[in-house]
């Protein structure tokens, strides 16, 4: 699945999510370890939400293509690095 129906089925999940979590999740009361957690669980489950409706509804085809490209120049740019580390390190063994 790519493109847009990626974007909806993983906004589906995350609102199913947070609509599941929220009632159980302590968010009220003193600051303890499970109030922390529901809380930063709430806000990434948002952010996440948020990311999806931008790619949705705001984000233009042209600027999808860029960002697309930008992606594939730093796959490229990890695997030189990776053959770069690689390659050293079997020419130190073979010295050593």
């Amino acid at each position: 699945m790519k493109g847009r129906g990626r974007h909806v089925l993983y906004l589906i999940g995350a609102i199913a999510m947070l609509v599941y979590a929220v009632p159980k999740l302590e968010l009220g009361g003193p600051w303890n370890v499970a109030n922390v957690f529901g809380l930063v669980w709430t806000v990434f489950a948002l952010v996440v939400i948020a990311a999806h409706f931008n790619a949705l509804l705001l984000m233009s085809e042209e600027k999808r293509k860029e960002i697309e490209r930008i992606r594939r120049q730093k796959k490229r740019m990890w695997e030189r690095r990776l053959e770069k580390s690689v390659s050293g390190s079997s020419r130190s063994r073979a010295r050593g």
